[in-house]
């Protein structure tokens, strides 16, 4: 008997929504997935570039090259605290430098160029730290230049 091709068998009866849902939900949780990884890298880097403009100010703010450095660490501190989960060490992650075409040190002095530098490593959420010994992680770097007030006097 020959059935008529736009008539569906009894059998067939209840698959399209099942095979719906398997494959939404195969499509679905990945994207979502990507999705958070995305906007956690992306409010670091925020965060990072933030912080690294925020200590370049503290740090031509100060009266003495010492409290500069003490500021600087401070200001990226609070800056990076609503954006990245991951302690901020300010010795290992955060470098203040000079630009110059002849060599300087970092200094107050007026009309230098401080640049600051802040390196992040950003874990994605729900995986380990590592895998097969290779870090799981999106490295974040934000850098700022920041020039001493050239009318400042020297302290």
């Amino acid at each position: 008997m020959q059935q008529n091709p736009g008539i569906r068998s009894p059998a067939d009866g209840g698959n399209a929504v099942l095979e719906f849902v398997v494959l939404a939900a195969f499509l679905m949780v990945p994207l979502i997935y990507i999705i958070i990884a995305m906007a956690q890298v992306q409010g670091s880097a925020y965060g990072a570039t933030e912080a690294a403009r925020e200590a370049g100010r503290a740090f031509i703010g100060a009266s003495t090259t010492t409290d500069a450095s003490r500021q600087a660490c401070t200001a990226a501190t609070v800056a990076l605290r609503n954006q990245v989960s991951a302690p901020f060490d300010c010795v290992i992650q955060l470098h203040v430098s000079c630009i110059s075409d002849a060599g300087c040190s970092v200094a107050l002095v007026p009309g230098q160029t401080i640049r600051v530098e802040i390196d992040l490593t950003v874990g994605l959420a729900f995986l380990p730290t590592s895998v097969f010994g290779h870090p799981v992680s999106v490295p974040v770097h934000a850098v700022h230049d920041e020039i001493v007030d050239p009318y400042r006097t020297t302290r």
